[in-house]
Order: structure tokens, then sequence, then C-alpha cells
């Protein structure tokens, strides 16, 4: 895990895990990512619904996913180890494919963004995911600009 000792910064470990579906998976994915001593993983096809937060023992998840009415095929989620629970500034739903995370670590605003634009059960439509996604990720930039 990454150490801040108030003045020095060593590293910080970033991951991404596609677990097709966390329901099941949180415990496994949470061992997993202490073995590896990762800070933050961006968790593709969560299959959450709607957006929203839970804490595990060792992480706090976040997550943004479709609407509550429609089947649960895609989703992203964001671990963030709970020692960095009071360094994260926010997260967003930029659609159901990009979340975004501020972390603020000695003065240093980091943003992470998530990114994962294939569907469940939509393979054959790529270019119209694509498309969908490149327009989201689009406003997302000219947002920050």
């Amino acid at each position: 895990m990454a150490r801040c000792d108030g003045e020095r910064f060593e590293k910080l470990k970033v991951a991404t895990w596609n677990v097709k579906g966390i329901a099941e998976k949180t415990e496994e994915l949470e061992t997993e990512l202490l073995k590896r001593k990762i800070d933050i993983a961006i968790i593709t096809q969560a299959k959450k619904k709607n957006k929203g937060s839970e804490d595990t023992d060792n992480y706090l998840l976040i997550y943004c996913g479709g609407p509550s009415n429609q089947w649960a095929s895609s989703g992203l989620a964001i671990a963030n180890w709970k020692n960095w629970k009071n360094k994260m500034q926010d997260y967003t739903r930029i659609s159901d494919g990009i979340i975004e995370t501020r972390i603020k670590i000695l003065n240093t605003n980091f943003t992470i963004v998530g990114v994962y634009p294939a569907i469940e059960g939509q393979e054959q439509n790529t270019k119209k995911l694509t498309g969908k996604y490149n327009k989201a990720w689009t406003k997302y930039l000219n947002r920050k600009a």
C-alpha cells in the first residue's frame, strides 16, 4: 500500500479488474486487492444498479450502473483503500460506463477515471456503444476545460 508520512509519498498502486458481477465477489475482490497491495482499483462490469457506495473491511467501494428498472449488464466501481477514505474528495457517475473520483494526497489532486464501454449481451453493437461512450467522454472532457 502507498505510504504518506506527511512529507513524502512513496507510490500509489492503481489497478483494474473485470469482475463480471460483483454481488457475490466482494470478499474475493478485497482479498486479492489486499494481497497485491492495491490502493485504488477500477472495477469493470460490476453490474450494480444506480449510484452508491458501500464499506468493506478494508475498502470503500463506490459504484455506478444502469437504472434500477433495467437488467444490470455493465457498470463500474472504484475500490478505494479505506485508510484513504478521508482523502477522497468526491466521485461522479458520468454514465453507466464512465466513473470519476478525485483524491487529494499531500496537497496534490489526482483525478482517476474509469471507462468501460462494453455491455454484456450487446457486443454486436460495438459501433453504437463506442459512439455513445465517445459522446459521453467528449462531454466529460469539455466540462473540465
